[in-house]
C-alpha cells in the first residue's frame, strides 16, 4: 500500500510498504508492521507518531522531522539520522539500530532501551542527560561527544575514550566501567 495524500491526522497504519515518501505530514499517527526498507523519506514531518515492529533499514532520510517519536521493536539498520531537521526527538525501545550514523546532532535527553546498537557511530553529539537502558553498544564509536549527565548504568560493550568525549556525571556500572583501563597505556595483571 502506498500512500495518497499529504496529510494524516490519528491514523493507523498496517502492513505499510511505500518506497518513497515526500512531503508527508503524519501527526499522532501508529505505523504497525510497516516495511520501509530502502526507502526514501524527504521533507516529511512525523509529529507524536508510534512505529511498532517497523523496518526501516536502509532508508534515506533527507530534511525530515522526527519529533517526539517513539520507535518500538523495529529494524533500523543502516540509517544516517543526520540529515534529519530538528525538532529531532525520538525514543528507541528493543530496536536493531546497528551500523547507524549520528553525527553532530542534539540528542538530549534522548532515551534507548533494551536495544542492539552496534557498529554505529555518535560524532560531535550533544547527548546530555541521555539514557542507555539495556544496550548492547558493541563495536559503537563515541568521537567528541557531550556525556554529560547521561546513564550507561545497565547497558554493555561501550568503549568510551575520556580524552575524546566529555563525561562529567555520567553514570556507568562494574564491571562494564573498566573498559575506560583499556584505553590507558597501561598493563593490567
Amino acid at each position: 500500500m502506498n500512500f495518497t495524500t499529504n496529510d494524516y491526522w490519528e491514523e493507523e497504519f498496517e502492513n505499510y510498504s511505500d518506497k518513497n515518501l515526500d512531503k508527508i505530514y503524519f501527526d499522532n499517527c501508529i505505523f504497525v508492521k510497516c516495511d520501509f526498507s530502502k526507502s526514501v523519506i524527504e521533507n516529511c514531518k512525523f509529529t507524536e507518531c508510534e512505529f511498532i515492529n517497523c523496518d526501516l533499514s536502509l532508508s534515506k532520510l533527507k530534511s525530515s522531522t522526527f519529533n517526539d517519536i517513539k520507535f518500538k521493536n523495529s529494524k533500523l539498520i543502516g540509517i544516517s539520522w543526520s540529515s534529519c531537521d530538528e525538532p529531532f526527538n525520538v525514543e528507541f525501545k528493543a530496536c536493531n539500530l546497528s551500523q547507524n550514523s549520528f553525527h553532530l546532532m542534539d540528542l538530549r535527553r534522548i532515551k534507548f532501551i533494551d536495544s542492539l546498537i552496534k557498529d554505529t557511530g555518535f560524532e560531535e553529539c550533544n547527548l546530555e542527560n541521555s539514557v542507555f537502558d539495556g544496550c548492547d553498544l558493541e563495536q559503537t564509536v563515541f568521537i567528541n561527544n557531550n556525556l554529560k549527565k547521561s546513564n550507561f548504568e545497565t547497558s554493555k560493550n561501550y568503549l568510551i575514550d575520556p580524552k575524546y568525549n566529555d563525561i562529567q556525571k555520567a553514570q556507568f556500572s562494574l564491571p562494564e566501567a573498566l573498559s575506560f583501563l583499556s584505553l590507558l597505556p597501561i598493563k593490567i595483571k
